[in-house]
């Protein structure tokens, strides 16, 4: 495998490729893969596997989704450590908050989300009822679907990522962001509008993976009303979006879609 530099998403390693009934030997595109520690007032809150790029968006995602900060005022600064290979962001609250929990110091991996809960019950306790007059037709989700395939610039090389695309009201990308982690992927995408102080503007969130509660949590945190994703939702997911008022679409692939909860938000139903 070639030296991985600094903030690269891909690398290239040796492969024995099989085409057309041989083995020929080249060079593959592969997906970084690194740790990212997330320090919070001081405190060293998670550790994440993900994909080098747009760590102060994840990191910022990521705080919103833990409930950590409920705006973007309430991120005083958030900052990523020069040193090369640190591989750590800081953020410091704006105002008097709870000092956070350092139950999560463990490193979690790419794919587990929020893990160490101990109560689903309480956090939807702490998830907003989603109210909204959004509405979209099933045509427009098709597309939006084909849109974020069209956007997945380290998928295409390396098969190796998830991504996540939010769209506004009148359909237009807002911010689109891949890692090899799906969660990642989300709180990125989430994470740069709300830096950018334009997170309640998003109104469609599209996913390339299955859509966990975890998913449906960090959407319902950032206030988004439809979200849907190529791949299945788990029977949590489907629960959480029908009590709180999210449209939750399944199976969006290339003419077909299911959808789960919020159908009042689909205009051919009307």
């Amino acid at each position: 495998m070639n030296p991985i530099r600094p903030n690269d998403p891909t690398t290239s390693t040796a492969v024995h490729r099989l085409k057309d009934g041989s083995l020929a030997r080249e060079d593959a595109a592969v997906i970084i893969e690194e740790p990212l520690e997330i320090i919070v007032d001081d405190i060293s809150y998670a550790t994440t596997m993900r994909t080098p790029g747009d760590d102060l968006a994840l990191a910022a995602g990521f705080c919103l989704a833990e409930g950590l900060v409920d705006r973007a005022e309430d991120l005083g600064s958030i900052q990523a450590c020069d040193l090369e290979d640190a591989n750590q962001v800081t953020v410091i609250r704006a105002d008097e908050h709870t000092p956070p929990e350092t139950r999560r110091r463990a490193p979690v991996t790419s794919s587990c989300g929020l893990c160490g809960r101990d109560m689903i019950d309480d956090l939807l306790q702490c998830l907003p009822r989603i109210e909204s007059e959004a509405r979209i037709s099933t045509a427009d989700l098709l597309g939006l679907g084909r849109r974020l395939q069209e956007a997945q610039t380290l998928f295409r090389p390396t098969g190796g990522t998830h991504a996540a695309a939010l769209f506004d009201a009148n359909l237009e990308l807002l911010s689109v962001a891949e890692d090899v982690g799906r969660h990642n992927a989300l709180d990125k995408a989430v994470g740069r509008l709300l830096l950018d102080r334009r997170l309640s503007e998003a109104r469609v969130a599209v996913l390339s993976g299955r859509c966990s509660f975890e998913m449906v949590q960090k959407v319902a945190r950032a206030g988004i009303p439809i979200v849907a994703s190529v791949s299945a939702p788990t029977a949590l997911a489907v629960d959480v979006a029908q009590r709180i008022g999210i449209t939750l679409v399944g199976f969006l692939r290339r003419e077909t879609m299911t959808i789960y909860a919020g159908e009042g938000r689909i205009a051919d139903l009307q």
